[in-house]
C-alpha cells in the first residue's frame, strides 16, 4: 500500500467538488497535490473544496489526488503506456461545476432564491390565482 493511502480512503477518489472517480479506474492516471505552496493553493482554489483550504501542502501531497480529467492534456505528458506525468507548471482546469444543473429541483430553488422580494410575491400571488 502506497505512503499515507491506508488510513487516508480520500486518496483513492479523485478530490475535485463533486468528481466521483475513483483511482482504482482502469486507465485514468491520478496526481497527488504539489508541494510548492503557491501552485497547491491554485489547485484547492480551481477544485472548489472549501475543507481544504486548511490544509498543508504536505497534507494535500500525501492525502488527496486529482484525476488526468482536471487537466488540459497540453499539461499531461505520457512517458510510456504505463507512465503519465504532469508539466511542472500544471494546474488544474477543467471542472464539472454545472452537475447540479441536471437536478431541475436545484435549478428551480437557484432562481427563487436570486429573484427580489418583490418578484417572489408576485409569483406566489400568481399561483394562488
Amino acid at each position: 500500500i502506497p505512503d499515507g493511502q491506508a488510513d487516508c480512503p480520500e486518496a483513492n477518489f479523485c478530490a475535485a467538488h463533486k468528481c466521483t472517480r475513483k483511482s482504482t479506474q482502469y486507465n485514468l492516471a491520478f496526481f497527488r497535490f504539489p508541494w510548492a505552496p503557491a501552485r497547491c493553493q491554485k489547485w484547492v482554489e480551481n477544485c472548489r473544496r472549501v475543507d481544504l483550504e486548511d490544509k498543508t501542502p504536505d497534507q494535500l501531497n500525501k492525502h488527496y489526488r486529482l484525476c488526468a480529467k482536471d487537466f488540459e492534456t497540453s499539461m499531461i505528458c505520457r512517458t510510456s503506456p504505463y507512465r503519465t506525468v504532469l508539466r511542472d507548471n500544471a494546474i488544474p482546469t477543467i471542472f464539472d461545476l454545472t452537475s447540479h444543473l441536471n437536478n431541475p429541483h436545484s435549478r428551480h430553488r437557484k432562481r427563487i432564491k436570486e429573484l427580489s422580494e418583490d418578484k417572489i410575491r408576485t409569483l406566489k400571488q400568481k399561483k394562488k390565482n
